[in-house]
């Protein structure tokens, strides 16, 4: 044990978990140029170097040269990042800071300095809740209750700091959780699509799957949705549980391989996850063909329709602020291609925010583990949007959409939060956006 609270973490005091360590080609590759600095929210907040991704980076470095140990306060550096991954974009030199950062807290898992029990709440939350359909339907229905009790509002004002602040965030006009497509009688031709449920959409954002189904169908899709299909593991593989995340991959790549078409995404962050399967399942035998096959299947929602050439025209008479989502548009390139569609719809005046493409401090589970800094993030968003002042803020991943519905409140705005296939549905079916 370490002076100050860290932890001894083998010879040299090198990486607790070898297996699992960062690579050394990847630490190699930051120059420290500091063009990621400018991009990067925890650094844009704090001005401190060690909250930048190269000042994580170079912690990661004295850690696997036996210069520093995995202290506390290392853990703190690395916990405080979103892995927005707005500084890969950034990058000049291709530093993939994703992989490192879910590396290096693989570390932490395995030699964890500080928090333990934290730790093990967050990963039995993880593996046992949130990659269990039937548990987390049963945690998210008192949630989706709420939502829609008629004296939520009363409710709120009393309750207290974190939980208050959490329940002003949850949607209260998404309706009954994604039950699939049994039953249904959708089109019965048509491009074969499936649709990526995951787990947080399926069960709080159901109306956005059926809007999805909709807008799909419209384009000339026949949509499927296999009932085989799990979590993506995109929350496991951010907290380091890279052995889970690798489990939920297989279980999802066995399960599409037995149906045909796009895999169909509306969660930024699911859809930069399925994508990102063959660097997960690299070294593991048998997988990486399969892998590499699942991932050209992935299309998120607004890449699939913007490549279908001719899309049924639509009407949304509103004051537009879109915000982009950081997995869309910092993983997987997608910046243009939603505000296209909004912009292809009559009436729909799409306003530029500032920080539009800046994290917004939803990141998965950090409102929870980092509440401080989310809702510093959350406060500049509402200030963007208060100075705006849109009719609708649209987003295309749940997390944001969570986090944008309490900015929007702390703004003093009467907004809609809306995902993109809401948006569309909407304008498509003939409403007016109001």
């Amino acid at each position: 044990m370490g002076s100050d609270g860290g932890v001894t973490t083998g010879r040299s005091g090198r990486w607790p978990n070898p297996a699992e360590a960062p690579a050394a080609e990847d630490l190699a590759r930051c120059v420290h140029c500091g063009l990621c600095l400018t991009a990067c929210p925890t650094y844009l907040v704090t001005g401190l170097e060690a909250e930048s991704p190269r000042g994580r980076i170079q912690l990661a470095r004295l850690v696997e040269e036996g210069r520093a140990e995995l202290t506390a306060a290392v853990q703190g550096h690395w916990s405080r990042c979103l892995q927005c991954r707005a500084c890969e974009a950034a990058c000049p030199s291709g530093v993939s800071y994703g992989r490192i950062q879910e590396h290096a807290r693989a570390q932490v898992q395995a030699a964890p300095p500080s928090g333990r029990t934290w730790l093990w709440v967050r990963r039995f939350v993880l593996r046992q809740v949130v990659a269990r359909p039937r548990v987390l339907a049963a945690a998210a229905a008192p949630a989706r209750r709420f939502a829609g009790w008629r004296f939520r509002g009363a409710a709120e004002r009393v309750l207290p700091g974190r939980l208050g602040a959490l329940a002003r965030q949850l949607p209260a006009n998404q309706g009954a959780p994604f039950h699939g497509l049994r039953g249904r009688s959708g089109a019965a031709a048509g491009e074969p699509v499936q649709l990526f449920t995951g787990c947080v959409m399926r069960e709080l954002f159901g109306e956005v799957h059926r809007a999805t189904v909709r807008v799909l169908e419209r384009a000339g899709a026949r949509v499927e949705a296999t009932d085989a299909q799990r979590c993506c593991g995109a929350l496991h593989a951010h907290e380091g549980d890279l052995e889970f995340a690798r489990r939920l991959a297989k279980a999802n790549i066995t399960a599409f391989e037995r149906t045909e078409g796009a895999v169909v995404v509306n969660s930024a962050g699911c859809g930069a996850a399925l994508k990102e399967y063959p660097q997960l399942l690299a070294g593991e035998p048998g997988w990486q063909e399969r892998a590499a096959a699942f991932a050209a299947r992935v299309k998120d929602l607004s890449e699939w329709l913007a490549g279908r050439g001719m899309l049924p025209a639509g009407r949304l008479a509103a004051r537009v602020a879109y915000q982009d989502a950081c997995h869309l548009a910092h993983v997987q390139g997608i910046r243009k291609e939603p505000r296209a569609l909004l912009r292809a719809l009559d009436g729909c005046e799409l306003v530029e925010t500032e920080g539009a493409d800046t994290c917004c401090g939803a990141a998965g589970l950090y409102g929870v583990v980092e509440p401080g800094m989310s809702a510093e993030l959350r406060r500049r968003k509402a200030a963007a949007f208060a100075a705006a002042r849109p009719d609708a803020v649209v987003t295309a991943n749940p997390g944001c959409h969570l986090q944008y519905l309490g900015a929007v409140r702390e703004a003093g705005l009467r907004a809609e939060v809306l995902h993109l296939a809401e948006a569309l549905d909407r304008a498509w079916a003939g409403g007016d956006g109001r």
